[in-house]
């Protein structure tokens, strides 16, 4: 049976490549060369343009993440803020500079900011913790976040 005088070419061509593939149930030998090649395949290196407007954002984005943990911390210092607020502020740091396409040595110093905030948090947390402040609930999610943040940074450092 001829496909295309049944078919529409666009819908043939679909069923010749499932026919192909095996007919869409698994094979021994796996899927043919369309099947098993990524999205994106040969779009590595490739960024898209991106204006003046969308750079000095990028960075104002985080210029303004490190000005709000620097007021709650002064906030956090005089009892009128909450350690998760203060948690939360420093991650929006790093999470602005990951969003943001920032890279290289300035992603890594701010993930490296970023990691030492939370080690520094995580000390006083496990301080509180000691003296029966806080719960070890508390001390396993800023050990959750200090694990992050270590994975953050590592990842950074492997990337140009």
């Amino acid at each position: 049976m001829r496909l295309d005088l049944v078919l529409p070419p666009t819908v043939a061509a679909a069923a010749l490549v499932l026919v192909a593939c095996g007919g869409g149930t698994p094979v021994a030998s796996g899927p043919c060369g369309p099947c098993q090649t990524p999205a994106t395949v040969g779009l590595q290196g490739i960024t898209p343009p991106q204006s003046g407007k969308l750079a000095e954002l990028r960075l104002k984005r985080v210029e303004l993440a490190q000005k709000r943990v620097v007021l709650l911390r002064a906030s956090f210092d005089k009892g009128k803020t909450s350690i998760a607020e203060l948690f939360a502020a420093c991650r929006d740091v790093a999470f602005a500079a990951r969003d943001s396409g920032i890279h290289g040595g300035t992603l890594r110093d701010i993930l490296r900011d970023y990691r030492d905030g939370v080690v520094a948090l995580r000390d006083l947390t496990r301080e509180r913790a000691a003296k029966g402040a806080v719960g070890e609930d508390e001390v396993s999610r800023v050990e959750g976040l200090l694990a992050e943040a270590e994975f953050w940074l590592e990842e950074a450092n492997g990337s140009p």
